[in-house]
């Protein structure tokens, strides 16, 4: 059946268009009138009600929190839900929330009702420009879009005449009596609006969609639905995936610009403090300033609204905001007595809202609703906009607690620096779009990208909900440093069961890290690790309950088991649904989870302490991470790999799919191709064979180097070191050891994540060998002789620990692990990784135990001096043995080895 067409469209379908936009914008009247009675509303409650300052914010927080979590929403479910029915489902119950707010008798009733109220704000926000921008054509879209900030500052004026006059003295029933009507006008214009044609397209609804176009849009269906099914052609991947391509992220980016500069530009504070004319000094006899700026509000958005589609909105938004900046710069000097206030501040007001009117005010809004793609507008628009509204919060926050005119100043003052900052970024990120079709615009600004780049970004975000792991591992093995303190006055421990409660999670560890190899060869990494999240949490709640030694014990062992499981697993399942190209950096990323939890329990140690059982919150808090990552594994694919190893291609396939990766059946067969080697003498001779031996040796020797190149010393010695750099306050010193080892170290950390696909693993291992050798040896020289009294030899004293954390932060430390997760084949990797986490846990608990006691021996320059030479031994090590395993795939290393090649061959 052939699709039904018009030709040009004619005046009435023109002027037809024009009234169904102003129809849909209409819900922008109740966004202006809400987010203006806002302080009104407060005030009239508390004279009501008799209500503190605290109260008073709580109902204009209830506000803004419904509308951030509403924006939200409307972002996740805007692309399922029909656009017609959300605007028209929201207007009526905005009017039922209206009523409820009119008709509240008590404080709570009212703070539930604006909660409700802003919820539906915050999704009327969202749904009328995207709504509107897919039904308008390309050369009036702009205009169109604008009108629903028409409509705003239409609800601004209208707010304004209720405070200014147009009610004796309003009350809380008449105002919301006034929301309910608009609402209720609302809805009944809602309902004549046709269905957004890009939505039923997307629902596979192209006749609907067809005569939506031709006979209500005058449009010609069959190019608009071709154009749209284009926009659609290229979205098959999932919605999140799509959403952090590099080409989205740009332009999430600059919407959240966008949106930051507008409510940081100061308007809703002028807004709010417009009302009680404080604003403003004596002004000409039958004026009122305040009516006054809502007519120059609506009189600039008209303005707007006729030169966007002619001009362009670049020039509008650029030279609007340098107006704008000059108006602050005279507010800021009228405020601080260079100019006069009572002849210029009210024309600077002015001049103020009508600059914003023509640039900052709309421009936002129309920018997130033409420029993402059709099948993740609506969840791109939620992000910039529920920064919109958390911004717009804090504007009006500052308004109502705005006490003096030095305060006033502060806010300007912070509003100029914000449009002056957001000039040239604007200049230099925002695109023109004005009479772009959408086709244009994703080609402009879209673009597919690699055939990789969805599989990265999937890969990317299974890491980041494993690696929640790490941040457990972390915490769970530093906190109990701080809980110790007081678990020793409730149990009164010995040293024998202090010791016990200490090495209970390493043993543990231990033997969870060698178990848990060999249990994701059976079951499977996916499966293990979701198991292990019920381990996690049950160990820290038995721990933090526990009412006697054996019990917590067994908690700290238990939890123990989990760890190490994890600590196996985690950097196994990372490297096998990874892309090559950024293997590396993935696994960075448990490093990096460690380091935070670490920092984690830095924090829950120094919060809780002051609280005599703080230590049972500090050990429960463990399963707080655990439950976040059992949630997200939930939604994981198992490993392709692990699938394949057991013959289910069927099932592989489908999670490579799950994976965004471009060709599943390609991708099997690239792998299946080492599989077809003698993988089958690799499972008979065992983890100890000869062909896996090498890449084993080599893994023993990385976590060697990790754990016993001296970390343990400078991080149990480091109050020492800041003693000898003249901090002699114990406080100040461990203080300055949790910022030098933990937010320093977390920060390099980081630094290797964003560099070692780039330089490689080798290049990084040299550098921090190196580093970690000159330290040690400065450290050695300095603590061998006399007291430090110069402070030439403090600042070296410093200069060595900051060379050592960043050394072994940005090298040692994140690429050990990345090296052990890559290069054992597949057929013993999940052992192997076992394996040597088990052994990287023991040197661990060796090291804690043996280094504290040759210092005491010997002293710190001697362990200094042996850290050296330990040190020393990794470049031989890195000569000889340590491989380059940059952008090759696991499958490019498993050959290598089984075809009896040396390590240094692997280059």
């Amino acid at each position: 059946m052939p699709m039904p067409r018009r030709p040009s469209p004619t005046w009435w379908t023109s002027a037809r268009l024009w009234l169904l936009a102003w129809v849909a914008s209409l819900g922008g009247l109740l966004f202006g009138y809400n987010a203006t009675t806002l302080g009104l509303v407060a005030t009239t409650a508390a004279d009501d009600w008799s209500l503190d300052l605290t109260s008073q914010y709580a109902l204009s927080g209830a506000f803004f929190l419904g509308a951030i979590l509403g924006g939200m929403l409307m972002g996740r479910f805007s692309d399922v839900l029909s656009r017609k029915d959300v605007i028209t489902a929201a207007a009526a119950c905005y009017a039922f929330f209206g009523f409820a707010c009119a008709i509240s008798g008590r404080f709570e009733e009212l703070l539930l009702a604006r909660f409700l109220l802003g919820s539906i704000v915050g999704v009327t926000s969202l749904a009328i420009p995207l709504y509107i921008a897919e039904i308008s054509r390309p050369r009036n879209r702009g205009a169109l879009v604008s009108l629903n900030q028409l409509s705003i500052t239409l609800g601004i004026l209208l707010a304004f005449g209720f405070e200014n006059g147009w009610l004796t003295t309003p009350t809380l029933s008449q105002l919301y009596t006034v929301s309910g009507i608009l609402a209720v006008i609302v809805s009944l214009g809602a309902i004549l609006l046709p269905e957004s044609p890009a939505w039923l397209v997307k629902q596979g609804d192209g006749e609907q969609a067809a005569d939506v176009l031709a006979n209500v849009l005058g449009m010609n269906a069959s190019s608009e639905i071709a154009e749209i099914n284009a926009g659609l052609a290229d979205t098959d991947r999932h919605g999140l995936v799509q959403l952090l391509q590099p080409s989205n992220r740009r332009l999430l980016g600059i919407g959240v610009l966008l949106f930051s500069v507008q409510q940081l530009s100061g308007i809703n504070f002028i807004l709010q403090k417009a009302g009680d004319g404080s604003l403003f000094g004596a002004t000409p006899p039958g004026w009122n300033l305040v009516i006054a700026i809502g007519i120059v509000n609506l009189l600039g958005t008209v303005v707007f609204i006729a030169l966007v589609d002619r001009i362009g909105r670049r020039p509008l938004l650029l030279g609007g905001m340098a107006a704008l900046a000059l108006c602050l710069m005279g507010l800021i000097a009228e405020a601080g007595g260079t100019l006069a206030p009572d002849a210029v501040r009210p024309v600077l007001m002015i001049g103020y809202v009508f600059c914003f009117a023509i640039s900052l005010g709309p421009i936002p809004w129309l920018f997130v609703a033409e420029i993402y793609p059709l099948a993740i507008r609506g969840i791109s628009m939620s992000i910039p906009i529920t920064v919109n509204w958390v911004l717009n919060a804090f504007m009006v926050f500052a308004a109502l607690s705005v006490r003096s005119s030095s305060d006033t100043l502060t806010v300007y003052w912070i509003s100029l620096a914000a449009t002056v900052a957001g000039i040239p970024l604007c200049w230099r990120l925002v695109p023109e779009t004005r009479r772009l079709r959408f086709s244009q615009i994703r080609r402009l600004w879209h673009r597919l990208g690699t055939s990789d780049e969805g599989y990265e970004i999937a890969a990317t975000l299974a890491t980041s909900v494993v690696t929640i792991g790490g941040i457990f591992f972390g915490y769970n093995l530093t906190v109990i440093a701080g809980a110790l303190l007081q678990i020793r006055s409730v149990f009164s421990l010995t040293p024998l069961t202090s010791g016990l409660v200490v090495s209970s999670v390493l043993v543990g560890a231990i033997l969870g890290s060698y178990l848990g190899g060999h249990l994701a060869a059976v079951f499977g990494r996916r499966s293990i690790l979701l198991s292990t999240t019920v381990l996690l949490i049950v160990g820290s709640a038995v721990s933090g309950l526990s009412e006697s030694v054996p019990i917590l014990v067994l908690g700290r062992l238990v939890t123990g088991v989990a760890t190490g499981v994890t600590a196996s697993i985690v950097p196994l399942y990372i490297s096998e649904i990874s892309p090559a190209a950024i293997r590396g950096r993935l696994n960075g990323i448990q490093h990096l989870a460690v380091c935070i939890g670490v920092l984690a329990a830095y924090g829950a140690n120094t919060a809780l302490m002051p609280n005599p059982e703080g230590w049972r919150a500090m050990l429960y808090l463990g399963s707080v991470p655990a439950l976040m990552m059992g949630i997200g594994t939930l939604f994981l694919p198992e490993s392709p790999r692990w699938l394949l190893s057991k013959s289910r291609f069927s099932t592989a396939r489908l999670m490579l799919a799950r994976l965004c990766v471009a060709d599943p059946d390609r991708e099997i067969a690239r792998i299946t191709t080492a599989a077809q080697q003698p993988t089958g003498q690799v499972k008979a001779m065992g983890l100890f064979s000869s062909t896996v031996r090498p890449p084993l040796l080599i893994g023993l020797a990385l976590v060697f180097f990790q754990e016993c190149t001296g970390i343990i010393i400078v991080t149990y010695y480091s109050p020492t070191i800041f003693q000898a750099c003249g901090v002699q306050d114990p406080t100040t010193a461990s203080l300055l050891t949790t910022i030098g080892v933990g937010v320093f170290g977390l920060l390099m950390t980081l630094l290797s994540f964003l560099v070692v696909d780039r330089i490689g693993r080798r290049k990084l291992f040299l550098l921090g060998i190196l580093g970690i050798l000159a330290s040690s040896l400065g450290f050695a020289f300095i603590f061998s002789g006399p007291a430090i009294v110069s402070a030439s030899a403090r600042y070296l004293v410093l200069a060595c620990f900051i060379l050592f954390v960043t050394s072994f932060s940005l090298s040692i430390g994140a690429v050990c692990g990345m090296v052990i997760s890559e290069i054992y084949p597949q057929a013993v990797r999940d052992r192997a990784i076992g394996f040597v986490i088990a052994f990287q846990l023991l040197c661990g608990m060796v090291a804690s135990f043996v280094f504290p006691t040759l210092v005491e021996a010997v002293g710190l320059a001697t362990v200094f001096s042996i850290n050296a030479a330990i040190t020393a031994l990794g470049i031989p090590f890195w000569y000889a043995f340590m491989p380059e395993t940059r952008g090759k795939s696991l499958e490019e290393i498993e050959r290598h080895w089984l075809a009896g090649k040396r390590p240094s061959a692997l280059r």
